[in-house]
Parts: structure tokens; sequence; C-alpha cells
């Protein structure tokens, strides 16, 4: 992903700069993913809930 106008990354390239294994980049990249699905729900849910 690429932040403030930086160039996206690739996971190998992630993984190489700190010192860590691809599949460990892709790990939490998929963690992070769902973390963020999850509070996206969660915020459409409590938006639609009766006050």
């Amino acid at each position: 992903m690429g932040f403030g106008g930086k160039k996206p990354l690739t996971q190998n390239e992630i993984a190489s700069s700190m010192g860590i294994s691809r599949s460990y980049v892709s790990r939490i990249e998929t963690k992070a993913i769902g973390k963020l699905a999850k509070e996206m729900k969660e915020s459409r849910l409590n938006k639609n809930a009766p006050a």
C-alpha cells in the first residue's frame, strides 16, 4: 500500500525492508483487512440502530 503519496510496495519489498518473511507480511495484511471489515460492519450496524 502507498501512504503519504509514496509508491505502493509489494509484499516482498515490505518483507525485505522489515527483515521478515513475505508470508508473515501476508498474514499481517489479512488480519488487518479483517479488522477493518469488522469495524466497518459494526459502524454500519451502529449507524442504523435506533437511538
